[in-house]
């Protein structure tokens, strides 16, 4: 093993962090495919690929992101293909490096393909890349269902929940743009201002899909 696999992607705190925050939010963003005033992902231009009849595993959405690259969402998980392809797995949120993209949908977490742990600085920087850019879309998603549903339909989401939430829904985007701010000062060699002492989930403001039908 590589100095460079043995050392952690992200810090204790932001990856603690990241895993009770990424698992209410899929499960939010779940809760949005069912919402009563219509599906949520694809009035916000997500692609639904529906798993065919007996076929296992859950449906995909997927979307276009900003600088080129695509983002995958299920249940279990979601995959970032930034450049390099990254699998951010819901238990755990422990980033997996692909050897390729996966050629066509996918219904399961098995079926992504060969994967492994970074083993470059550089790989890890990517890695970390894509984080940010999966936090600063999930930021953007719960900012939009506030503008286009309001507040409470969040609300709604979180309370459907069997255990308490790790973060309040009124704070679910304050929440993901602090955690992608953070993951970007660790490969500028600063720490963002407050966030090491109040943590990712913390502060105020300053990327489906969970379960498919």
């Amino acid at each position: 093993m590589s100095i460079a696999e043995a050392l952690p992607i992200l810090p204790h705190d932001v990856l603690r962090d990241a895993d009770r925050l990424f698992d209410v939010t899929l499960w939010c963003l779940g809760q949005d495919v069912l919402c009563p005033e219509g599906n949520l992902l694809m009035r916000r231009g997500l692609v639904r690929h529906a798993r065919p009849e007996g076929v296992e595993g859950q449906s995909a959405y997927s979307v276009a992101l900003p600088d080129g690259g695509r983002l995958s969402l299920w249940g279990f998980g979601a995959l970032c293909e930034c450049g390099q392809a990254v699998f951010v797995p819901r238990d755990g949120f422990t980033p997996r490096w692909l050897e390729r993209a996966p050629s066509g949908p996918t219904y399961r977490a098995c079926e992504l393909g060969t994967w492994r742990a970074p083993a470059t600085v550089e790989e890890r920087r990517e890695v970390r890349r894509s984080l940010a850019g999966l936090a600063e879309w999930f930021a953007g998603h719960e900012d939009w269902v506030t503008r286009e549903v309001g507040l409470e339909w969040r609300r709604v989401c979180v309370a459907a929940r069997r255990k308490a939430p790790a973060v309040p829904p009124e704070t679910l985007a304050a929440a993901w743009w602090r955690l992608g701010t953070r993951i970007r000062s660790l490969d500028l060699g600063f720490n963002a201002c407050g966030a090491s002492a109040s943590g990712a989930l913390g502060g105020h403001h300053a990327v489906a899909t969970a379960s498919q039908r």
